[in-house]
């Protein structure tokens, strides 16, 4: 149990026990089991299904059996297996990058690589400006933290306030933009093309965190970055444990750039690369995502339906426009009932409360997959129009 104080409110975070019924199973590949019950998961990235995909398991069943359950090392040292190239120079070819490099997972990506890309990582120190959307992710957060620089922290996809801030900033001097693409807590996007143009007018690095929108966003499923408008100084960085079905993390960018994060990211240097099973999941899902067009659009038609439907009976979903839907119901005891409500009948979901989101903003975070079916999202929402918080 993690104890954490916040505004001078305990706050208890608990590590709750859960279960599946044939997870592999197709029909049951959504379900979770809670409380001794059997629950539809709301709260799982899984969004693709991928990781009871059949292709995914034999592949790194296949991985397993030829190298083992570690390769013991880390990838400076003995552990980069030269299979693990191959997957690199596919995700560059979907994602429109010069190069990639695999790690650990997302946070330990955003945590260590923030501080080698702005220069201050094992002893060196080089004076950075960073400009970081208030709602990033706490990975990022703590990845600014680390450099030990100044970072100014712009209203949430508010780029007039972000060029105020950019054009009163101090120049000659390095800078990099940090945004996600698609928003963890909230399920909206960013406006990549005036993003881009602000770092280009700028001169800075733009540092475009893919969690979220890989595998349901871009015409091959490799997010909302990977198309044909890039900047050059454009860092695309995402993770396998969620459209990929695996674990583990990625960077792409130019060939220059990830040669400076070989050299200097310490948890590149430091940890041991990924189990030769988690890798072989891997290289099955950036096989397999391309071809998944059809996921993709139900997962976005699904999600879009149940917007319209929950803002119809006043639900705020805030701007979300993915597979990400918050219930924003800005009370923590509401927020607790619904969710009280929701599991007894049928639907497992999770509070998140501050200072994950902002104090106000207290919500029911919906994650939907691919896998569910539109009847039942009916039956939800049907439900909630029914509860008591209404």
């Amino acid at each position: 149990m993690i104890k954490l104080n916040t505004n001078k409110k305990k706050i208890i975070r608990k590590l709750e026990k859960v279960n599946f019924v044939g997870r592999t199973n197709p029909k049951d590949g959504d379900k979770i089991i809670f409380n001794g019950n059997e629950l539809i998961n709301l709260s799982s990235n899984d969004y693709l299904g991928l990781s009871k995909n059949p292709i995914l398991i034999k592949e790194s069943r296949k991985w397993l059996e030829e190298f083992g359950t570690s390769l013991s090392s880390s990838r400076l040292i003995s552990g980069n297996l030269d299979k693990i190239d191959t997957i690199e120079q596919l995700i560059s070819k979907f994602s429109r990058n010069d190069k990639t490099i695999i790690m650990g997972s997302g946070f330990l990506l955003n945590s260590t690589m923030i501080p080698a890309l702005t220069g201050n990582s094992l002893g060196q120190r080089k004076k950075t400006l960073i400009f970081s959307d208030k709602f990033n992710h706490s990975s990022i957060n703590y990845g600014c933290q680390l450099t030990k620089q100044r970072t100014f922290r712009y209203s949430h996809l508010d780029l007039n306030h972000l060029e105020y801030l950019l054009k009163k900033s101090q120049k000659n001097v390095q800078k990099i933009i940090i945004s996600e693409t698609v928003f963890s807590m909230d399920g909206d996007l960013v406006n990549i093309k005036d993003l881009r143009f602000l770092s280009k007018k700028y001169s800075t690095i733009l540092y475009l965190d893919e969690a979220h929108a890989l595998g349901v966003f871009g015409d091959t499923g490799f997010g909302i970055a990977s198309d044909k408008n890039k900047n050059d100084n454009e860092v695309i960085v995402g993770t396998f444990s969620k459209s990929f079905g695996s674990y583990g993390a990625f960077v792409s960018s130019s060939r220059e750039i990830v040669e400076k994060i070989t050299n200097s990211c310490g948890g590149l240097i430091y940890s041991t690369v990924l189990p030769p099973s988690t890798l072989g999941s891997i290289n099955g899902a950036v096989k397999i995502i391309p071809k998944l067009s059809n996921m993709r659009k139900k997962i976005l038609s699904n999600s879009h339906f149940l917007i319209n439907e929950l803002k119809k009976i006043k639900i705020n979903t805030g701007n979300s426009s993915s597979q990400i839907v918050p219930l924003i119901l800005g009370d923590i005891d509401k927020c607790t009932s619904l969710k009280n409500y929701l599991n007894a009948n049928g639907f497992f979901t999770k509070v998140i409360r501050s200072p994950t989101v902002p104090l106000g903003a207290e919500r029911i975070r919906l994650s939907l997959t691919s896998t569910m079916s539109k009847k039942v999202l009916e039956k939800l929402i049907e439900l909630i129009s029914r509860s008591e918080i209404l």
